[in-house]
């Protein structure tokens, strides 16, 4: 028996077959699949445009209070970090709410440790708020002399994963590997968007969705019902692929330590 997912033939284990019919382990592990496969389609555009807006529920003041809320602990430094998300986003035509929530997977909203207290790659004093240039093994990645510069070259980073050359980047690693990184999007033939991410500037296949997963943390506080009513205009919100509670699994990203809500990779996979 077959199963098509996303169009291709999945043959079922024979230890799952029966009389022709596969198990329900089989079949919910199928629908698993074709969910997560389907919600990635879903994810936005890196680049803003006429129908691709950061809606006007997501402000700075609010964004840090999302991120106070999952770190008591926030450094003082960081006072400011939501607003150069904006000013850089909106100045190079990036979903800057969606780099803010890849910076919360990144780096566990500040915290620069896992929930159980380790450490990953980056350290805070790099600035460094995606991991660029830790590619794993150790390798700590690059540092940037101040928290604007570390968000500056985050979103120029995406830009050249949008497919957009860029004159002088700030990131050592996006000069010396952007036009491989650009030749790789534009292969795609449309729009990148934030789920094209996965395996590329992370290894992790769910890197899209763990952004995709802060995301929607974000919008059932500040995007829905009195929040979202009490809004002088009613700009749409910033709609996850998926509803995070409804996930079969939960994802988790590997370009930095793990937030505490969100499985480890190695359990996940």
């Amino acid at each position: 028996m077959r199963l098509a997912l996303k169009g291709r033939p999945c043959m079922a284990h024979p230890s799952l077959r029966h009389s022709g019919v596969l198990s329900v382990s089989a079949l919910a592990s199928a629908a698993a699949l074709a969910f997560f496969a389907n919600a990635a389609d879903a994810a936005p555009p890196i680049r803003t445009g006429a129908t691709n807006q950061v809606p006007a529920c997501v402000t700075p003041d609010r964004l840090m209070t999302f991120l106070s809320q999952r770190n008591s602990r926030l450094d003082a430094r960081y006072a400011n970090i939501a607003r150069f998300y904006k000013i850089y986003g909106e100045g190079w035509h990036v979903r800057w709410d969606f780099a803010f929530f890849q910076m919360a997977i990144e780096t566990n909203f500040l915290k620069f440790q896992r929930g159980d207290g380790s450490r990953g790659d980056v350290r805070e004093t790099q600035n460094n708020f995606a991991g660029i240039g830790a590619t794993g093994n150790g390798a700590p990645g690059e540092r940037f002399p101040d928290v604007a510069t570390g968000v500056h070259a985050q979103i120029q980073h995406l830009v050249a994963y949008s497919g957009e050359r860029l004159a002088q980047p700030i990131a050592k690693r996006t000069r010396e590997n952007q036009d491989d990184i650009i030749a790789k999007s534009h292969r795609l033939g449309r729009p990148v968007t934030f789920a094209d991410l996965a395996r590329r500037w992370a290894a992790d296949r769910q890197y899209g969705k763990s952004i995709d997963f802060i995301a929607g943390l974000y919008n059932e506080q500040y995007c829905t019902g009195e929040a979202h009513a009490a809004q002088e205009t009613a700009a749409p919100a910033p709609q996850p692929a998926y509803r995070w509670r409804d996930l079969p699994l939960q994802p988790s990203g590997l370009g930095g330590p793990v937030p505490d809500h969100v499985a480890d990779p190695k359990d996940s996979r």
